[in-house]
């Protein structure tokens, strides 16, 4: 199936997929090739997107997954792959967030996520 993973400023994905794995508010969820109509929100997280022999890995901070017959598209806020990731700075900037008490804010939050799948996928 055709894959698309956009978000209002870039294109992160856009080619071929076995198989796609997202995060909905409710829990994790995949889409294959031949998936009925849907039209789903997504929570932030990770999103898994397998080629035949590849998989990318991105997090996301949420969005919308429309499917069709023709394939899928993820809409998102915005969102990272792994291979940019930098740990190192992402760290830094969490200190600092808890430093200045907004440790439990949603950019706190996003940059666990990035650091978490950096960790497991990267």
């Amino acid at each position: 199936m055709h894959c698309q993973l956009r978000s209002a400023d870039r294109t992160l994905y856009d080619g071929d997929a076995s198989l796609v794995v997202a995060q909905s508010p409710r829990g994790e969820f995949a889409i294959m090739n031949g998936h009925a109509p849907l039209l789903a929100a997504l929570a932030g997280g990770t999103i898994r997107i397998q080629e035949t022999e590849q998989e990318h890995v991105f997090v996301s901070r949420g969005g919308t997954l429309r499917v069709t017959s023709e394939g899928a598209t993820l809409l998102v806020e915005s969102a990272q792959s792994i291979d940019e990731i930098d740990p190192a700075a992402l760290q830094s900037e969490l200190d600092s967030l808890e430093a200045s008490n907004d440790g439990t804010g949603r950019e706190a939050t996003y940059i666990r996520a990035l650091l978490a799948a950096k960790e497991q996928h990267g």
